[in-house]
Formats: C-alpha cells, sequence, structure tokens
C-alpha cells in the first residue's frame, strides 16, 4: 500500500488527485495515516462501432481507448436477434 493522503489534504487538492487516479495510480485517502477509502481509476471503456448495409445495421468491432479489442458477442448476440425478430414479421 502507498502513502495515506489525509482526508483534508484530499478536499483541497481532489482535481490533481483525480488527474492521478485516471493516469493509472491507485491512492490512498484516510487520517492519522490509516487507509480508509481509495481513489482509483476506472477499467478502460468501450465503444462500439456499428455500419449499415444495404439497409440493415451491421454489428461493428469493441474499441477501448486504446486498441481494437475485436467483435463484440453481445453486440453480435443482439443483432442477430433483432434479424430473426424481423424476418419474422415479414
Amino acid at each position: 500500500m502507498g502513502e495515506v493522503i489525509p482526508i483534508s489534504d484530499a478536499k483541497a487538492n481532489l482535481s490533481k488527485l483525480v488527474k492521478r487516479a485516471h493516469g493509472g495510480e491507485v491512492i490512498y485517502l484516510g487520517a492519522y495515516g490509516h487507509a480508509e477509502a481509495v481513489l482509483a481509476p476506472l477499467p478502460k471503456r468501450r465503444q462500439i462501432a456499428i455500419g449499415v448495409w444495404a439497409d440493415r445495421a451491421v454489428p461493428g468491432f469493441a474499441y477501448d481507448d486504446e486498441a481494437l479489442i475485436g467483435p463484440d458477442p453481445d453486440v453480435i448476440a443482439a443483432f442477430e436477434e433483432s434479424i430473426e425478430r424481423s424476418d419474422d414479421e415479414a
């Protein structure tokens, strides 16, 4: 465990601590040297790219903040279910 930042210091420097956490650092907050809370980065977010081809949406690929992850299985499944539903309605 790293240094414990006193809560009063954390209140005065919250924006700086959030930027450090966003950079990947785990920050311990507490009192009298004892950690009571943790400020940590969130997991990387995923974005889904979806295209349109022949008047139908085509599931794309998932991206995180840095790289292509690959096909998102949840999007593929939802896409296939929507096609099945639209075929049943026709």
